[in-house]
């Protein structure tokens, strides 16, 4: 078989990333557990979610110590995965301009959706019922084929999914598709979602 030359170039690869966090996802949740909501308070997509409560978008607004850690950690991790995918040492501006709280019970769902207005979003783990009982979140590739064959099924992505654990903090770029499967345990599975602005580099490391 002959060999010709040629360049190869890989493009539109899609980076997830995750951080461990569980001591603060442990202060966080009994901070939401101690929080009296009912039903899907932001109002928002009420027809994507089913058995689960949602508080309001503006979860980080408030100045309680353990939001302000909370904002604090997530906002140095997002700096680690820009200079990651930049390669470069920077600081950032952050702004978080929306975050909420989930707390889905047995058989709770999120159909698919994707985030407007940000760059980056974010979603961290902080209760789940972590023995094989669902409530993956799960990735829906962007690359899409509407034909399949021997020369094309390697070029098209699947989906991915992420299994919950406590305290796992994940960040994907918001052009990213994603719903939670179905959700099995029967202890309630509580997450933080967030979306984030990247507004400024603040200083280059030199």
């Amino acid at each position: 078989m002959s060999k010709n030359t040629y360049i190869r170039n890989d493009f539109f690869a899609t980076p997830i990333f995750k951080f461990k966090n569980e001591n603060l996802a442990k202060k966080l949740n009994q901070f939401i557990l101690e929080k009296n909501i009912n039903g899907i308070e932001s109002n928002i997509a009420n027809e994507l979610k089913h058995n689960l409560s949602e508080s309001n978008f503006n979860f980080f607004s408030t100045k309680d110590t353990i939001i302000n850690e909370s904002k604090n950690f997530i906002a140095s991790c997002l700096k680690d995965v820009l200079n990651d995918i930049q390669n470069e040492d920077c600081d950032y501006k952050i702004s978080f301009n929306e975050s909420w709280f989930h707390i889905g019970s047995k058989n709770s769902t999120h159909n698919v959706h994707m985030h407007a207005n940000c760059s980056w979003c974010g979603i961290f783990y902080l209760q789940t019922d972590q023995i094989n009982n669902g409530g993956s979140t799960v990735f829906n590739s962007p690359i899409k084929t509407n034909y399949y064959d021997f020369g094309s099924f390697q070029l098209s992505e699947t989906d991915v999914s992420i299994i919950p654990e406590d305290g796992l903090l994940v960040f994907f770029p918001s052009y990213l598709q994603h719903y939670q499967d179905l959700y099995k345990g029967d202890k309630d599975r509580i997450v933080v979602g967030f979306n984030c602005r990247v507004l400024e580099k603040v200083n280059v490391e030199t």
